[in-house]
């Protein structure tokens, strides 16, 4: 891990993220340790290494709890996203500290606060979490599978961990956000899908793998692609999926999930008639 005196950690917020109402991202570390092998990030102008090292490197803005504290003040009810090429609760984070340095400098200036992440660290910061009057975090859960999990997301924690998170941000009052996103294969698609509709988390999103189409911008690499047909996991597995789920909840695809809280989303989600009276839509706080 490199270190790094950062002139900034703070970006207004561009793409699908301003499309959706964000006014700011925030992003303590550079690169990623988790490795996804799917990652958009390694494909957008922050990654100036090679794609092939995506996931072996990470750089610490070791000075962002200080540019918070500069900046925490313009960021007063605005819409901010942590992180959006990142993962704010990498391993590092645990000794670092770095996000929790930041959530504790935001909480006198309550920013509309999204925490996206896949890690079960995020739990430890429950006490800061609830201090924000708007919040919620965007858990990734992929797939039902553990070798699916290793095989595209290699360094990333465990599905079981993610699914304690998840549960224990419930039970502290936290809206969670269940990003299916992309989804990968799916051993039992329909069991799964009846585990998130049991969960009944705030928001549910689902999406395929980017794809830039040759256009500069977010994108999926070969190796995830090559995945996918070792696995037999097509766009047609993906929509049976997406379905099914709808059956038993609102659903959210894409960019259309991601809102900030206290914000109504710019689509509505798609839903059975069965789905809307079992599950009536809430829009976060």
């Amino acid at each position: 891990m490199e270190r790094l005196i950062a002139r900034s950690i703070f970006s207004p917020a561009t793409g699908f993220l301003r499309r959706s109402g964000y006014d700011w991202t925030c992003n303590p570390y550079v690169g990623c340790t988790f490795a996804c092998t799917y990652c958009y990030a390694m494909f957008l102008p922050q990654n100036r290494r090679p794609k092939e090292e995506w996931g072996r490197w990470l750089i610490a803005k070791t000075n962002a709890v200080a540019l918070a504290q500069r900046f925490a003040p313009k960021l007063a009810g605005q819409a901010l996203y942590l992180a959006s090429v990142t993962d704010p609760y990498l391993p590092a984070e645990r000794s670092l500290h770095l996000t929790r340095g930041i959530l504790e400098t935001l909480v006198p200036y309550q920013p509309r606060l999204t925490v996206q992440t896949r890690s079960p660290l995020v739990t430890r910061d429950l006490d800061l979490l609830q201090q924000f009057r708007h919040v919620g975090v965007n858990l990734s859960i992929t797939t039902d599978c553990e070798e699916i999990r290793r095989c595209f997301e290699p360094k990333a924690p465990p599905l079981a961990d993610r699914w304690q998170a998840a549960i224990t941000l419930r039970s502290a009052g936290i809206p969670v956000i269940l990003c299916i996103t992309p989804t990968l294969p799916l051993r039992q698609p329909a069991e799964f899908a009846r585990r998130v509709a049991e969960f009944r988390p705030d928001v549910v999103v689902v999406q395929e793998f980017e794809e830039a189409h040759g256009c500069f911008g977010a994108d999926t690499g070969p190796q995830a692609r090559q995945l996918l047909q070792r696995f037999d996991w097509s766009s047609a597995d993906y929509l049976r999926f997406r379905d099914l789920l709808r059956q038993s909840l609102p659903v959210y695809e894409g960019e259309a999930g991601f809102f900030p809280p206290g914000s109504p989303p710019a689509q509505v989600p798609s839903v059975s008639p069965v789905a809307a009276r079992r599950h009536p839509l809430t829009l976060l706080s």
